[in-house]
Formats: structure tokens, C-alpha cells, sequence
């Protein structure tokens, strides 16, 4: 079950590298596990998580189908304390939910909160504002920035992209990542922005494109399209299979240079 606690000890007793799940902050401490702010839409809960005390999220079961499950939505305290204890180090990646700028306080409280895997964690997200507060609580913290969805705000000739692209990269100036949704990639690229990787790689900044699942529609084509564009991380929940795939790709990619 995405984004339940058993689900992320999977993860990390499966060896993989990185392991995703969503935050948002609760009204009163702590934050959740969820990917919707609308409660309605993950759990079995009504009204906004930030609305929501942290008390009342233990309560919350996670929805399978639109139907209730046995698993709790866990907060991320449960989550923190949990992998603490797991040896294998696993990066747990935090994508932060959150549009409104959070309070300095609470700002200050995640960054106590994470601070028993602070080496093995990262926060990613497109808030930036929130990003930037917490690399002010802590400017050593490990900070990826996702690229808002490129179709809104396409410009009509390379010069625009090129720029555009540079002031969304000063967003989060300081962050070590920056994910990109790969159909986006793939427009910038065909727009002219052919550097795409290299304009990424000299801020010093790793390329994530997300997101390629195995078994989905033209799966094996666009995971093809993300090796070609350089890409140094790609986001999956079918990691075994994809790296098994790719190790093929690029053999052949290799045959063709």
C-alpha cells in the first residue's frame, strides 16, 4: 500500500536506492503521510490535513480503491523512528505536499524531526518557498526542486525557454537535484533546449525524470528517451525491472554511437 509504513520497510529491506513518500503538515505537530491535502482522496478521513490534529491523523485508515484498508495513514515520526533502525541506507526521499508557506516553527520542527536519519533523508517538492525556509533552518540539508509542469509556461522561442528555465533553476539555488516530470523533459528538449542535462550538471545539480513504471503504456520508449537525455536518477515503483531494462538500452545505445 503506497505510503504506508510496511510499504516503505519494504523498500528498504529490498536494498533499493531511494524511497518516496509524501508529507504534509498537521494542525497542531507532526506531519503526515499522505499524498492529498483533501483527506477524502487518500483516507478514510473528511477536510485538509493542515486542519487535521495529529491526534485525530493516528485515526486515519488509508483508501485502496476507494475503499478503506487495514493500513494507517502513519505520521512521519512513525516513519523516521521506524527506519532508524533499518541498517540498509536507503535515501528517503520527502516530497513536500504543502502550497502554503509553513510557519517558521513548524519549519524548525521537521528539521528536529528528521534529524535521527538527516544523512539518509532528502526533501523534494515544487514549494520552493518551503524549501528555501528549510535550508535557512539547516543549509546543509539534502534539497531536490520539482520543475513546475512545463506545458504552463512554454514560451514560443528557445531564448524564452533558455531563460525561464534559468530563473526556475534560481527557485532553490542551493539545491543538489531537480526532478522533471520526462514528457516535460522530452518538450524542452524538442523546443531546443538540447542541453538540458549539461545546463542541470554544471549548477552541480543531479537530473531526476519522473515517472516510468514497467508493464505501463510505451514504457520501455520513454524510458529509452530518459537515458538519452542523461538522466541521473529516474524516478520508478518497478525498480527491478526498469534496471534490468536500462542495462539493455544503454548496451544497445552504446552500439549506436
Amino acid at each position: 500500500m503506497p505510503n504506508s509504513l510496511p510499504a516503505v520497510l519494504d523498500c528498504y529491506r529490498a536494498h533499493v536506492a531511494r524511497a518516496e513518500i509524501d508529507i504534509a503538515m498537521l494542525h497542531d505537530q507532526d506531519f503526515l503521510v499522505v499524498h492529498d491535502l483533501d483527506l477524502a482522496h487518500a483516507t478514510d478521513g473528511r477536510g485538509q490535513v493542515d486542519a487535521t490534529t495529529a491526534g485525530q491523523a493516528g485515526k486515519l485508515r488509508l483508501l485502496q480503491g476507494g475503499h478503506p484498508t487495514t493500513e494507517f495513514a502513519p505520521l512521519l515520526s512513525q516513519v523516521v523512528a521506524a527506519i532508524a533502525l533499518e541498517p540498509f541506507p536507503t535515501l528517503l526521499e520527502l516530497d513536500l505536499k504543502d502550497w502554503k508557506p509553513w510557519p517558521w516553527r513548524r519549519v524548525e520542527e521537521l528539521a528536529r524531526l528528521v534529524e535521527p536519519i538527516r544523512e539518509r533523508v532528502t526533501f523534494g517538492g515544487s514549494t520552493d518557498t518551503n524549501l528555501r525556509r528549510l535550508l535557512v533552518v539547516d543549509p546543509a540539508i539534502h534539497v531536490g526542486y520539482t520543475l513546475p509542469d512545463y506545458a504552463e509556461w512554454r514560451p514560443a522561442d528557445l531564448a524564452q525557454t533558455e531563460s525561464r528555465f534559468e530563473a526556475f533553476l534560481e527557485m532553490v539555488p542551493t539545491a543538489r537535484e531537480l526532478h522533471v516530470r520526462l514528457e516535460d523533459a522530452v518538450q524542452l528538449h524538442a523546443d531546443g533546449l538540447t542541453d538540458l542535462a549539461e545546463r542541470v550538471h554544471t549548477r552541480g545539480l543531479a537530473l531526476d525524470a519522473w515517472t516510468i513504471d514497467a508493464g505501463t503504456p510505451r514504457w520501455l520508449e520513454r524510458l529509452d528517451s530518459a537515458l538519452r537525455l542523461c538522466a541521473d536518477v529516474i524516478t520508478t515503483e518497478t525498480p527491478r525491472e526498469l534496471g534490468a531494462a536500462a542495462a539493455g538500452l544503454l548496451a544497445r545505445q552504446s552500439q549506436d554511437v
